[in-house]
């Protein structure tokens, strides 16, 4: 099921949030075109895991801002709010189980980008 516009961004906000610049010369989340990745994605993983997955972004990319006092989605707040939403989500129900399951898909989209994976793979640098 393709998601509507509001959710691809809270989703792309959360998970850009999950790996934001990790150095070495690896590339932050953000900057992987991960449009390859969302069709496998749709198409492979198992209904459980999407459904899962669709929920924690809707949970923590709408509703946790919102009953943590902020006025506005993940996707428009700034990067220390997103980490203070990120950071008391966990506490609360559920929560935990969502921010893990975000990190899976994230490490899952973030690794399945070949320039990633050359870094990655690459010999360490005398």
């Amino acid at each position: 099921m393709t998601p509507f516009g509001f959710e691809s961004r809270w989703r792309d906000a959360l998970l850009d949030a999950m790996i934001p610049s990790p150095g070495n010369g690896l590339p932050a989340l953000a900057d992987v075109d991960r449009g390859s990745f969302w069709r496998r994605f749709e198409q492979a993983a198992p209904w459980t895991l999407r459904a899962g997955f669709r929920t924690a972004s809707l949970a923590l990319g709408g509703l946790a801002p919102l009953l943590l006092g902020y006025r506005r989605s993940f996707a428009r707040l700034d990067a220390a709010e997103r980490d203070d939403v990120l950071r008391r989500a966990a506490g609360l129900p559920g929560g935990d189980a969502s921010i893990v399951l975000l990190k899976l898909v994230a490490c899952l989209a973030y690794f399945d980008d070949p320039r990633v994976q050359a870094i990655a793979r690459a010999p360490e640098r005398a």
